[in-house]
């Protein structure tokens, strides 16, 4: 696989891709001697395997050398992962970047519009002007141990209205006997499935000793149960595409955002711009550590003597306990309640609202 890029020695050719469903927009770019960008004409390739090998035809006319290309893309839903592979498998340089990330740089240019052909561009100029790191495929595993997790979380939130449904009926005024066995037969499948994927999750697990070894790090944390191990390193892809805790708590959604303009100052909050799935399954995680955990018992109490309410309070334990995830996670190692760094003094920031 290639490796990332040296800032002393950028690389000359970039291609920037914006992914759609059915379609996607590819924007060849380069950097000249004279350190200025040019631009071609952006093109559109349909989102199939014969797309991807018209997109390498047109990348090869449009390099003056045999220098190597380098791919940018933007980590778009699922749409891009086929292309990602795709150029994964044909020995291409390619960064898969998350789309905070691409927001961010966005907004220290001064691009203000913004349509396909222009985001193709961002791309290019992103991976022309920056030093990105290469993607590396997620393991098999990986890819299996997300599909499922995100199977079991809809299962549970479908369990979950089937129950509320089924008991408001069970409760109204003569309620129709056929319809209550058919609304209990649903929610007997959908359990029927849920223990079904359990069983796979299991089956996984037992066959990839390395994978389970690192989640267990992960459920040595108190309020930390193999599901939400499971669903934070499925969420993330094993942390592969972040850099830093600042990046995974603006994934997550759990970054603190402020408006104030003049006088007027509106109360903090979190951004809920990222990834639902992660943040749901934090929450009951957070609710558990603050019955279980001293740690978090202590560093709610605090945050709650300055806040009116609980909730922003809970939002904060939910981020403490998705870094400390990610801390884990990297360092390879178990959660140690006594550990404690010198001159380490924990910034604590909870939105107020």
């Amino acid at each position: 696989m290639p490796t990332a890029r040296s800032v002393s020695a950028p690389l000359k050719y970039v291609v920037g891709i914006d992914i759609a469903k059915d379609t996607f927009v590819a924007c060849f770019g380069r950097i000249e001697t004279s350190q200025h960008l040019r631009f071609g004409k952006e093109t559109t390739f349909a989102n199939t395997a014969a797309g991807f090998a018209a997109l390498l035809a047109w990348t090869a006319k449009q390099q003056p050398t045999a220098a190597p290309g380098w791919f940018v893309v933007e980590a778009t839903g699922v749409y891009y992962e086929e292309l990602a592979y795709f150029l994964a498998d044909n020995a291409q340089a390619l960064s898969v970047l998350l789309p905070n990330k691409v927001k961010h740089f966005a907004q220290s240019t001064e691009q203000k519009s913004k349509t396909d052909q222009l985001d193709a561009r961002l791309l290019c100029r992103l991976g022309l002007e920056r030093a990105l790191p290469a993607w590396q495929p997620p393991t098999p595993a990986l890819r299996q141990l997300r599909a499922l997790s995100r199977e079991r979380q809809s299962l549970t939130q479908q369990a979950a209205r089937l129950k509320t449904q089924r008991h408001a009926y069970h409760h109204s005024y003569q309620p129709d006997a056929r319809t209550l066995d058919r609304l209990t037969t649903r929610l007997h499948l959908l359990n029927q499935q849920l223990n079904a994927v359990d069983q796979d999750l299991a089956a996984l697990l037992a066959a990839e000793p390395e994978l389970a070894r690192k989640l267990a790090h992960l459920t040595s944390v108190p309020g930390v149960g193999r599901t939400t191990a499971i669903a934070v390193v499925a969420e993330t892809t094993g942390f592969a595409l972040i850099e830093n805790e600042r990046q995974l708590a603006s994934y997550a959604g759990l970054d603190v955002v402020q408006r104030q303009s003049g006088l007027s100052a509106g109360a903090t909050r979190i951004s809920r711009r990222g990834n639902v799935r992660l943040r749901t399954a934090l929450y009951l995680p957070a609710v558990s550590s603050l019955r279980s955990n001293p740690q978090q018992i202590g560093f709610y109490a605090r945050l709650r003597a300055r806040q009116a309410s609980g909730k922003p309070g809970v939002v904060a334990v939910m981020r403490k306990l998705l870094l400390l995830c990610y801390s884990l996670w990297k360092n390879d190692c178990a959660y140690d309640p006594h550990y404690h760094p010198a001159r380490c003094l924990e910034k604590e920031v909870a939105p107020t609202r």
